[in-house]
């Protein structure tokens, strides 16, 4: 008994780490708005996102590391690390990723993997340079509440093999448009009858949810 209390005090605490390491402030930018939020199904899970705001541009990252519990929230950390210290340097999205690749890659024992989507928006011009590393595609709302998902060039996840050649690719966003990024936590959560909440209900949620802020929508 005393020994399961004790790991549960560590899982706590490393619970309220892996919190602090996910951004809880939101700032008022120009031009544009930024919600997020993570709900761990355990005490700590391999979920991230994360953003960085530097001059005109926002740089932003969301992923979904293989497994769960402590493996994943390690590799979690890896990740969000490696994403801050390539956006100070002012990488390319995809060099960005491919950085993050072999990160993953240079000790990778256990084969995890992390799938994952970073982007840069100009806050000024409205364009998105992304590159989607095999992870669920962005749904893309557009100002007359129409929503699809934005096709993305094949590339792999991260950690699956070492110096793949990503490729990025270009979105334009104008007035009232909006983009939501998610994990397959949504997609494939399941109710009672094992029926998963999918990516069809998902765009149509999105097609009739698309008024209020990005917090009323996240939330809801």
């Amino acid at each position: 008994t005393a020994e399961k209390e004790r790991l549960a005090s560590e899982l706590d605490v490393a619970r309220k780490i892996q919190a602090q390491m996910l951004s809880t402030d939101f700032p008022q930018l120009e031009g544009c708005g930024i919600w997020a939020s993570s709900v761990p199904a355990r005490e700590v899970g391999g979920d991230l996102y994360d953003f960085f705001v530097k001059d005109k541009n926002l740089y932003f990252i969301i992923g979904d590391v293989s497994g769960k519990g402590v493996p994943a929230a390690l590799l979690m950390a890896i990740t969000i690390a490696a994403f801050r210290s390539s956006c100070k340097k002012e990488q390319d999205v995809s060099e960005l990723v491919s950085i993050i690749n072999d990160t993953f890659c240079e000790s990778n024992e256990d084969m995890m993997f992390v799938t994952l989507i970073a982007g840069k928006l100009n806050m000024e011009a409205g364009e998105v340079d992304f590159c989607n590393g095999g992870h669920n595609p962005m749904v893309l709302v557009k100002a007359d509440g129409k929503a699809e998902f934005v096709g993305a060039k094949p590339n792999i996840a991260c950690g699956v093999f070492g110096g793949f050649n990503f490729q990025g690719q270009t979105l334009k966003l104008n007035k009232g448009e909006r983009l939501i990024l998610y994990t397959d936590g949504v997609t494939e959560a399941e109710r009672g009858d094992k029926q998963q909440f999918s990516e069809p209900r998902l765009i149509e949620w999105a097609s009739t949810h698309h008024e209020g802020s990005d917090r009323q929508i996240l939330e809801g």
